[in-house]
């Protein structure tokens, strides 16, 4: 039944994608991550199209940050984030520019390493559950060069290590989205 269900996915999606649009996005992030400090990092977001205007994605980023670095207290802390979700492209008519909303679950890993046992803190590592919600502004900048930026919340929730923390807040994303199959928005239509 398995082997059913997994070639029936397959001819799906593959019919599917030879009919839709693919992106992959590169990204550079700013992730409020709460009990677990304001991160910087990057990430990978692979997506298709189903819809002109409605995306599923996949979506990899790694943040850290060292709080009180070349000191006896230095501790850095790290997040992992991979979510599966699904994104809605709302196309400005007149303009090269699109406003988008989306929505992503998955699984989240957040560690608080200490440099020195004598510091107080212990080492923490836990992998848990996430979700998030974003929107954001994209510019068609070429048919397969488009700059975004988006603004959102996630959360990850834990059962042990962090059970009692707040691992959650704001994230701040700029990247480039590059249309590596189909195209964007064609430049000649619709713009006045």
């Amino acid at each position: 039944m398995k082997k059913i269900i997994v070639m029936i996915i397959t001819v799906l999606s593959s019919t599917t994608i030879a009919m839709a649009n693919v992106y992959v996005d590169g990204l550079l992030m700013i992730n409020n991550t709460g009990d677990a400090k304001s991160q910087s990092g990057f990430g990978l977001k692979i997506a298709t199209s189903i819809r002109d205007d409605i995306n599923i994605f996949f979506r990899q980023t790694y943040s850290s940050t060292t709080e009180d670095p070349n000191t006896i207290n230095e501790t850095e802390y790290m997040q992992i984030q991979g979510f599966l979700g699904g994104e809605y492209v709302f196309f400005i008519q007149q303009f090269p520019v699109a406003i988008t909303l989306s929505a992503a679950a998955g699984m989240s890993r957040t560690e608080v390493n200490p440099k020195d046992d004598f510091s107080g803190i212990k080492d923490l590592g836990e992998n848990g559950i996430g979700y998030g919600l974003w929107v954001g502004t994209q510019w068609l900048l070429t048919q397969r060069v488009t700059p975004f930026i988006e603004i959102g919340y996630s959360k990850s929730m834990y059962t042990t290590d962090f059970k009692n923390a707040s691992i959650g807040g704001l994230q701040f994303l700029a990247g480039i989205r590059f249309t590596v199959w189909g195209k964007s928005k064609s430049l000649s239509n619709d713009y006045e």
